[in-house]
């Protein structure tokens, strides 16, 4: 149930990154398509369904894209390695009780906003464009991320989400 539920928070972000908000508004600096690919990793701990489902969604939203196959799956692996050690090296705990406080949604958007920066130097092989590390676009990634994470709060609010 975890995974049809992330999967239909993808397709919702995945229309509204791609269609709703360059259509009305013509915002074409979201990355709310490339936080539902990395947010389940932040939000419910690097297991191996939401690496799977990473994985799959990089593949879909590179299909719906028309970039080359690994385009972005290949940045994804390359980050979740990130988020794995960095997990491993701090000692983070991905607890159930914590899921509604506002400091932890802070804490993790700003991490997404981390974690969206090394995205992007693994999906530029190293070259960061320093137009991209402007504070506007930071603040645009972490409320879409603030968004998702709030949404993740309501949609998973089964305990048998995270188990």
């Amino acid at each position: 149930m975890t995974g049809i539920k992330l999967f239909i928070i993808f397709i919702l972000a995945l229309m509204t990154d791609g269609l709703i908000l360059p259509a009305l508004f013509n915002f074409k600096n979201s990355s709310l398509a490339l936080l539902a690919i990395l947010l389940p990793i932040l939000y419910m701990g690097p297991e191996k369904r939401t690496i799977l489902w990473g994985l799959f969604f990089s593949i879909t939203s590179e299909s719906f894209r028309g970039l080359n196959l690994g385009t972005l799956a290949i940045p994804f692996l390359f980050t979740v390695v990130v988020i794995c050690l960095a997990q491993r090296s701090l000692d983070i705990k991905y607890t159930y009780n914590d899921r509604f406080s506002l400091g932890r949604s802070v804490i993790v958007a700003f991490v997404s906003v981390a974690f969206v920066y090394i995205f992007s130097f693994f999906y530029g092989w190293g070259k960061v464009g320093t137009g991209f590390l402007s504070p506007v676009i930071s603040l645009t990634i972490m409320l879409e991320s603030l968004v998702l994470i709030f949404v993740f709060n309501i949609v998973f609010n089964n305990k048998n989400d995270y188990v």
